[in-house]
């Protein structure tokens, strides 16, 4: 960094210095380049300096006043607070940009300002307006800061910016003609302009100069915004395409105004005819309380819709013909939100070289202290941790040289933390397909990974799938997108703080930029009513978000039943899975992504009825669509059965509180050492051992924009109905961005699927005069909660009473036709 401040420092003033040696020399007379020469060699050696001291003897003369003169300033200067330095520096540079500013404008100036001012334009020509600018902002922020450090610019913007100043400089002095003369005048780009203009120019001629000068600038942007070239050019395109759609609207509404009054327009829309055909009507069916066991829909009434009368259907007619679109009625007017528009980018915080070389050292002379020799071969540096890996070193023994073993460096994880001074670090044994041990330390700073990074990377966008979502950053740095069909379900675990809410956060709202509501449907369940109920009124919802947690097992029974449907659909046409299905078939179904917050909250309710509907869902829902991602914050053997675990490869564990949780999540330890705040463990269906990412941030405000952006569209789509191309049988089954009130997906507990028991339980309890739930626990062997479901039917039916106090007997009430009990 001295090298390059003092290339920088030298080379404008051995411009100054060819101005005043050589103006009067052409530049094809060799004697410029000497002197040139000469003189940057004499300024950047600081030999000028040296010959304008003086004498010898004239400095012991004077060299005492001088020195302690000197050091009175400097001892001044020094006692300054930092605060202090900046308001001096701020105040000096925004005088001086206003004095430079005034000069250039105004014939007013002075001799020190006209000359500077003079000067400015024989570098830098038309160029020289950038002093004073930069002068000014760079002052002004100074004064009126807010925050206790300056900005830190790398090296390689710092370097970018002066290649794009010079790089304009030789634009502008190429574009009006050139020339030492229009230079010496303080035109063009000045004497720097077309120094650069001049030798391209003369080495590859003029055409060949466009080509460098674009070749310069590419590289010069590349490196201001620290972006690489495709991602560059890639958002120009996007940029110059949105620009260019929202012009062709603009000019499309001008003229519908134009030659269409309104009036007309809304007489249009209203006696626009909707296109019925190919859809079986939906009509109300009265429900009595026989039959209270099936569920049944009406549709509601808009856009003066007159309500019709359904046919009684089966099941299996209820749950196939509910979900889909018309190929040929697809609606075109459903957009994707843009990224830049939704998410926000997040600025790198580039690591210190000298600190990992440091730790590397600290890493090396702890293990030979503890007689397990071994060397750091390779440094990766990820967004909050840094992964050594550190090679066992050989041994001198009785019986030759042996290596270290590894179980031997792996002992060392707390000694080696803390002579890091670091919270506490991990070390992966051996790294798999590398012949290192992995010590991965936490980070100083951590670096803030956001999901619009991670889905404008080059990893997100060469996978190709329709449910693609990105997890985070590696130990390198580098995004890891996975895509949800192959996994094909999730398990996520995490205690509270850790980044679990973020994480699935981030999958849904990846989801949301990519899927519109005819390709992706949800169903999501928090019973905890906090982290998924911000989700209510999208589109992409087919029920409001569930929060009651009775409701749960009627949702997994309509999944269950909508799968099978689904099955029933492909065999009729010879379809292996809904990819094939789609793409043969006029009526596309839509993936369905069921979330569940939190599984301990279901398994403590219901667990052998949830375990079962997880593991039927988990074996036989892949081909159909529909895809499970569960989460909890216990992971205990309780709550994560091993069936659940059987059938759920792909899952996910932020930070734990111990061994034994890592253990039951990801069947190895290494969870109980992760430092939270989107730390992970990812273990991936077709990889041996999981790897360690950092999951990407999403903030609340984001989540907002996006949830907003659907809820507008889906309020547009429906204010223009029936104009737009949605199937009606669709709307009136799940009306866009309106909770389902009308067709739920279940009903009422009591109008769920009898219990096959409930009738040899109520010939039960008749016989014996009396029930209680241990007695049917004990009588048809089940579980408690079972039991307890029984009797609690069995009240409602008004067959038993309420249990006597404190024995928790009831007595009977109906027994029934007397022939029955004889």
């Amino acid at each position: 960094m001295a090298k390059l401040r003092s290339a920088l420092l030298s080379f404008p003033l051995a411009v100054v210095w060819w101005h005043f040696c050589c103006a009067e020399n052409s530049i094809d007379n060799p004697k410029c380049y000497a002197i040139l020469r000469t003189r940057f060699r004499l300024i950047k050696g600081g030999i000028l300096v040296q010959k304008r001291k003086s004498s010898p003897s004239k400095r012991r003369v004077t060299g005492k006043k001088i020195t302690r003169k000197s050091s009175s300033i400097h001892k001044g200067l020094k006692d300054l607070s930092p605060e202090r330095k900046l308001d001096i520096l701020g105040i000096s540079l925004t005088v001086l940009g206003l004095l430079l500013l005034i000069s250039f404008i105004t014939s007013q100036e002075g001799n020190i300002t006209g000359a500077i001012v003079l000067l400015l334009y024989r570098i830098a020509g038309f160029g020289a307006f950038l002093f004073p600018l930069v002068c000014l902002v760079i002052g002004v922020w100074l004064i009126f800061r807010n925050e206790d450090r300056l900005p830190t610019i790398s090296t390689g913007k710092l370097g970018g910016i002066i290649l794009l100043f010079f790089n304009l400089l030789t634009w502008i002095h190429l574009l009006t003609g050139g020339g030492w003369d229009l230079a010496k005048a303080g035109g063009g780009g000045g004497y720097v302009g077309a120094l650069f203009e001049n030798l391209i120019v003369r080495a590859v001629g003029q055409v060949g100069a466009f080509v460098i000068l674009i070749g310069w600038l590419l590289m010069a942007v590349a490196l201001t915004i620290d972006t690489a070239i495709p991602d560059l050019l890639r958002g120009v395109k996007r940029a110059v395409t949105k620009t260019g759609k929202q012009v062709a609207s603009q000019s499309s509404l001008l003229t519908q105004k134009g030659t269409v009054p309104k009036t007309e327009q809304k007489k249009t829309v209203e006696k626009t005819p909707v296109d019925l055909e190919g859809f079986t009507p939906i009509t109300k069916v009265q429900r009595t309380k026989e039959s209270g066991l099936k569920r049944r829909g009406r549709a509601g009434t808009e856009h003066g819709q007159t309500k019709a009368a359904e046919p009684l259907r089966s099941d299996k007619e209820e749950s196939s013909v509910r979900i889909g679109l018309r190929a040929e009625q697809a609606s075109p007017a459903w957009k994707l939100p843009e990224i830049a528009d939704i998410l926000n980018q997040a600025s790198k915080n580039e690591g210190d070289a000298t600190i990992d070389k440091e730790r590397a050292r600290i890493i090396e002379e702890t293990l030979a202290s503890f007689d397990a020799p071994g060397h750091v071969v390779e440094i990766h540096r990820g967004p909050t941790f840094t992964q050594f890996g550190v090679e066992p070193d050989l041994m001198q023994t009785r019986n030759g040289s042996t290596r270290v073993r590894v179980s031997k460096i792996t002992a060392l994880s707390d000694d080696l933390a803390l002579a890091l001074a670091t919270q506490r670090i991990r070390i992966q044994a051996p790294v798999p397909g590398k012949h290192y041990i992995g010590i991965e330390v936490p980070n100083a700073e951590a670096s803030l990974v956001t999901l619009r990074e991670g889905m404008e990377s080059s990893a997100f966008q060469k996978l190709n799938s329709p449910l693609k979502i990105m997890l985070g950053e590696n130990v390198a740095g580098k995004p890891v997108a996975v895509d949800l069909r192959d996994m094909p379900h999730l398990l996520i675990a995490g205690t509270t703080g850790s980044g679990k809410s973020v994480c699935i956060n981030a999958i849904i709202s990846c989801l949301l930029m990519q899927r519109t509501p005819e390709e992706m449907r949800m169903v999501m369940i928090d019973p905890k009513r906090v982290e998924l109920t911000g989700y209510n009124r999208i589109p992409h919802l087919l029920t409001p978000v569930i929060v009651d947690s009775e409701k749960v097992i009627g949702t997994l029974r309509w999944i269950s039943r909508e799968m099978d449907g689904r099955y029933h659909k492909f065999a009729e046409v010879g379809a292996r899975n809904i990819q094939d299905y789609n793409k043969t078939q006029p009526v596309r179904l839509p993936y369905i992504v069921v979330i569940i917050d939190e599984l301990q909250h279901l398994m403590t309710i219901a667990p052998d009825e949830t375990e079962r509907s997880f593991a039927r869902l988990a074996q036989m829902a892949r081909a159909t669509g529909i895809h499970l991602i569960i989460a909890t914050q216990r992971p205990s053997v309780n709550v994560i059965t091993g069936v659940i675990k059987a059938n759920f490869p792909a899952r996910i564990s932020f930070a734990v509180v111990s061994g034994v949780d890592s253990r039951v999540i990801l069947d190895q330890v290494g969870a109980e050492r992760l430092i939270g705040k989107g730390d992970m463990l990812f273990q991936a269906p077709n990889e041996p051992s999981p790897k360690r990412l950092q999951g990407v941030y999403l903030s609340e405000e984001e989540i907002q924009r996006l949830v907003h952006f659907w809820i507008r569209q889906a309020e547009e789509l429906k204010a223009a109905a029936p104009s737009v191309g949605i199937s009606q049988s669709m709307e009136k089954v799940f009306p866009l961005g309106e909770p389902v009130t009308e067709v739920p997906l279940f009903d009422s507990p009591s109008e769920l699927d009898e219990d096959p028991l409930l009738q040899k339980a109520i010939d039960f309890i008749r016989e014996e005069e009396r029930a209680s739930i241990s007695m049917l626990q004990r009588k048809f062997r089940i579980g408690y909660t079972r039991a307890a479901r029984l009797v609690d039917r069995m009240e409602e039916l008004e067959i038993v009473g309420k249990p006597d106090s404190g024995s928790g007997v009831r007595p009977v009430l109906d027994f029934g036709d007397e022939e029955e009990t004889e």
